[in-house]
């Protein structure tokens, strides 16, 4: 296997914002309860993460983002000024927020619903600053017969503010006009999701446009964990595996052993390399490693990069 050294990851701008990012975002996903001594090891491998480089940690993807905000809070409660974390917010979140707090703001003043509740993520984040907002829309969420309210961004983006970024769906094919915004968005890239390359390497697009990358190792599948939570032993109350569903998922990852022949890289650090090689990716959110995993996952450039022959295998598996 492929270890890294001690390099620190490298860091890159982000668009439209004083900020800049760590090429690795680490999402920080917390269950709802858990004892103080699950919380310390969490806290303390956040720490170990940024001493390894990495300062930008994600709650966009977490179950439970308010815990998670918490936890990166005590984690850096004297961080450096280069900490800082992404955050998600839609209409349907603000109008959640908004039903607790018996106010109708979220529909009839988005800027403002906005504005009030990235303020309470700044309070329960403080010292750390949020330093990109990611912007989903799902209509579904508002239930059936809900008034369907315009879902654009909130306006009044400023320099000194994080960005914003637009989530995107895999199947996009044209992205989409974000007015008032800069052309930064989110979306589902990998080994085995890549199709926004269409999308982000169309002559056509808007240059500057460019990408954070979620899901580099397609559910698991890339850097073993699908894999060890599907063999892991169900009791005696599972059911029989379902061979044909392993086959589906497990079938295109065989295909890519090529890139891990004399152990030259550990499948994780190709799917790291394959996603930040791209010139239009600003950087890849992945979960929080295990302890025995971060010199081989956050040292994914020490490897040997991914060469023309490797990306030309590539074309013959998709």
């Amino acid at each position: 296997m492929t270890l890294a050294s001690s390099r620190e990851i490298g860091r890159r701008p982000i668009p439209g914002s004083r900020y800049s990012t760590s090429a690795i975002v680490v999402t920080v996903d917390p269950p709802l309860v858990a004892p103080p001594a699950s919380d310390a090891r969490t806290i303390a491998l956040l720490q170990r993460a940024r001493e390894r480089g990495v300062t930008t940690f994600d709650v966009a993807g977490a179950r439970h983002p308010e815990r998670a905000e918490r936890l990166i809070a005590r984690a850096f409660s004297s961080t450096e000024s280069d900490v800082g974390v992404i955050v998600r917010r839609s209409v349907e979140s603000l109008a959640r927020e908004a039903a607790q707090l018996e106010s109708d703001l979220a529909v009839g003043d988005l800027p403002a619903a906005s504005r009030r509740s990235l303020e309470e993520s700044a309070k329960r984040l403080a010292p750390v600053p949020i330093v990109l907002v990611e912007w989903e829309t799902d209509n579904d969420a508002l239930g059936e017969g809900a008034s369907r309210p315009d879902q654009s961004p909130p306006r009044g983006q400023t320099s000194d503010g994080p960005a914003w970024a637009t989530r995107i769906d895999p199947s996009t094919v044209t992205l989409p006009s974000v007015p008032g915004r800069s052309t930064l968005f989110t979306g589902d890239f990998s080994l085995l999701e890549d199709r926004l390359v269409h999308v982000f390497e169309d002559p056509s697009r808007t240059p500057q446009a460019r990408l954070l990358a979620r899901d580099p190792f397609a559910g698991g599948r890339l850097d073993g964990t699908r894999f060890a939570a599907t063999t892991a032993l169900g009791g005696p109350s599972a059911g029989p595996v379902d061979v044909r569903r392993l086959h589906a998922e497990f079938d295109p990852v065989v295909r890519l052993g090529f890139l891990t022949e004399h152990r030259r890289r550990t499948l994780a650090q190709a799917a790291l390399q394959f996603v930040l090689g791209r010139p239009w990716v600003v950087a890849t959110c992945i979960p929080l490693p295990e302890p025995e995993r971060f010199e081989e996952i956050l040292g994914w450039d020490t490897a040997p990069p991914l060469d023309s022959e490797d990306r030309r295998r590539l074309g013959f598996v998709k």
